[in-house]
């Protein structure tokens, strides 16, 4: 415990240095550029009309054997992309401030050990990994805790005009910030499309399954969208679920475990930034776990949709987050709503609820807020999904129509994915730059 500390305090001095913060933003106040000041980039048809026609490919798919010891899961995957593992190091100093990159290869291999990763066995995992792509063991647990670490002096009070707004009040209250930028942090601010989360959707079906729609909306460059994979993870010889992630990563970003009783999940960003080192600190001393790695466990574990929503409910995050679930029968759709250390709210599919309880959708805001008005992906969000309705809603539309759709589709898109637990449909895509 001690030399977990220790590491994360060996970074603070390397992390002293404030910075006037661009787009109007300084260390104690809101973006000058406010949704009073300039026009939702959601309402920009500008940008609507020049959405670029992006192909889509099909992400590289593999194996991972959960009989083995957790240290040789990963080691051939890691193998198979062992020659690229330079990229790995690229995509981690684009994804991090600089001061942060200076120090944290030699602080992270401290971190491997602490409770929050041994107790699921992703320790080995992430040594194993290491192992196979030839890459030093602490860009690999680093790169586990890339959503932590991007987020460093990013403050949903300060974040006004992209990104969730207002929901850290109360646990992780923040009137001082230090701002630090990475490479990716202003590539994202300063385009159009100022905006980097995700949505997901579960809806009811005319058939009596369940449907979800994830989109990962992280600006990856096109370089770094080719290490998004799909995994199977193998047990007994047999398939227990699938999932999506990043080469060097061992949580999930969403997944499903297919059959009668499966289920489905994606994981929306909320409440970006608070106090990092605190959050860190905590996790440490309380075994908090890296919500995508928490995510791996819950897959692992239950064998319903009820037993899933219980366990995202469950359990301490270093990061707050939405768990999207959806089950295999009609009504079994939830959005889990995440405090790092307790259950906010969850938002089941609801019958009685005639507007829009048919599905769930999720953005970036708690859906008992309204949406920002900077960022309201939200109510177009509603509107296609009405249009296409109930009785029409299939996997192929889904797509089309919802996940496709502007502004939920947009330049920052990454990845999408259509899931259907009781039928075992699996489908993702990730979205590449013009030919």
């Amino acid at each position: 415990m001690i030399q977990h500390l220790l590491a994360v305090a060996l970074l603070l001095p390397c992390l002293s240095h404030a910075w006037s913060c661009p787009h109007g933003k300084d260390e104690h106040s809101k973006s000058l550029f406010s949704a009073d000041d300039a026009m939702p980039w959601t309402q920009n048809m500008t940008l609507k009309e020049g959405l670029r026609d992006r192909p889509g490919v099909v992400p590289n798919r593999h194996q991972v054997n959960l009989d083995l010891p957790p240290a040789e899961r990963w080691v051939e995957i890691g193998k198979i992309y062992a020659n690229r593992s330079d990229e790995i190091v690229q995509y981690f100093e684009e994804m991090l401030p600089h001061a942060a990159v200076v120090a944290i290869d030699k602080i992270a291999k401290h971190l491997v050990d602490y409770k929050g990763f041994k107790e699921g066995g992703f320790s080995d995992e992430m040594r194993g990994y290491s192992e196979g792509l030839g890459l030093d063991l602490g860009y690999v647990v680093a790169a586990n805790m890339v959503y932590q670490l991007e987020s460093i002096g990013v403050n949903c009070s300060n974040w006004n005009n992209t990104g969730p707004t207002g929901q850290c009040e109360g646990e992780d209250p923040v009137d001082e910030v230090t701002w630090y930028e990475s490479n990716h942090y202003l590539k994202t601010q300063e385009d159009g499309v100022n905006a980097g989360f995700c949505t997901s959707v579960v809806t009811n079906n005319a058939r009596g399954t369940i449907l979800h729609g994830r989109n990962l909306d992280w600006n990856l460059d096109e370089a770094l969208r080719e290490f998004i994979i799909d995994v199977d993870f193998m047990r007994g010889g047999e398939l227990l679920y699938t999932g999506s992630t990043i080469v060097s990563f061992v949580g999930v970003l969403n997944a499903m475990k297919p059959g009668e009783n499966g289920f489905s999940f994606s994981m929306d960003a909320r409440c970006q930034g608070g106090k990092l080192w605190a959050n860190l600190l905590e996790a440490l001393a309380l075994g908090g776990m890296e919500p995508s790695q928490h995510s791996r466990t819950v897959m692992e574990a239950a064998g319903s949709f009820d037993e899933a929503v219980h366990l995202f409910e469950t359990g301490k995050l270093l990061d707050d987050g939405y768990f999207i679930v959806g089950g295999a029968r009609t009504g079994e759709g939830a959005v889990v709503t995440r405090a790092r250390n307790h259950n906010v709210d969850t938002w089941k599919i609801d019958a009685s609820d005639e507007e829009h309880g048919w599905y769930r959708l999720e953005t970036n805001y708690d859906h008992f807020d309204d949406a920002p008005s900077a960022d309201d992906r939200r109510t177009p969000g509603f509107e296609n999904m009405e249009g296409v309705g109930l009785d029409a809603v299939d996997q192929d539309n889904l797509k089309a129509d919802v996940m496709t759709q502007w502004p939920t589709y947009n330049e920052h898109t990454d990845l999408t994915c259509i899931m259907e637990a009781a039928t075992g449909l699996y489908d993702c895509t990730v979205w590449m730059d013009e030919v």
